[in-house]
């Protein structure tokens, strides 16, 4: 079998805690890592080009999107909310609102911030969650709380009744998870914000009793499997 070449933009919307990306790099670093093991058994091969929407509010051009250079447009999680009024954010929800009117283009994939931005950029309303922080390889406490017209629900949890989406058109799915993170990463994050003041102590402990003591399987790369069949479909 011929093996499939995909060429995918990631948007750059952050850069992971020090400590994070002195173990295992940063999102141009984390992304390629769980895609290429989630394409293992897929028979395709990724490139990538990486654009920083934050510092340089850099970004693929629409006429390279409209010839068809890239098969989908990743956007990265952010600590960052999808609804602030932001120079960059204002930016990209401006892109992402031209590039969700060319659906034969491109496909769009959201995770966490990503998933929230291209909800928000579609008409939906993103803000802070009421039922507070939520830890299931992720940790977010803003969600989508009406996803827009065109758009259908996949996934909820106790938490977040709109945990992942899907358009309509075909073109877009997104997920307020972390795929990338690893456990140990998911260790770092909580450690730090609690050191910080950001998480209450009795809320992180409990989550570190949690990936100290739940089972060795994580769902990262059959999320990302199905992100890819979604996009060569």
């Amino acid at each position: 079998m011929t093996q499939r070449n995909l060429h995918f933009a990631l948007l750059v919307c952050d850069t992971p805690l020090p400590e994070v990306v002195a173990k295992y790099g940063d999102y141009t670093k984390q992304f390629p890592v769980i895609f290429e093991r989630a394409s293992a058994s897929k028979n395709v091969r990724i490139g990538w080009d990486f654009f920083d929407v934050v510092n340089e509010q850099a970004y693929p051009s629409l006429e390279d999107i409209e010839n068809k250079k890239y098969d989908a447009i990743v956007i990265t999680g952010s600590k960052y909310d999808a609804h602030d009024h932001l120079p960059w954010i204002l930016k990209m929800v401006e892109f992402l609102q031209a590039v969700l009117k060319k659906p034969e283009a491109v496909k769009l994939v959201g995770f966490c911030f990503g998933h929230q931005l291209i909800l928000h950029a579609a008409g939906g309303v993103t803000e802070r969650n009421p039922k507070g922080w939520e830890r299931i390889n992720q940790l977010h406490r803003d969600y989508v709380s009406r996803i827009p017209t065109g758009f259908v629900n996949l996934a909820s949890t106790e938490n977040t009744e709109n945990h992942a989406t899907v358009s309509e058109n075909g073109q877009c799915i997104t997920i307020q998870g972390h795929p990338e993170f690893n456990r140990d990463t998911i260790r770092i994050v909580i450690k730090k914000r609690t050191e910080s003041g950001v998480l209450p102590k009795d809320l992180a402990a409990q989550w570190l009793h949690k990936l100290d003591t739940e089972s060795e399987e994580m769902e990262d790369v059959w999320v990302v499997e199905k992100f890819i069949d979604f996009i060569i479909l």
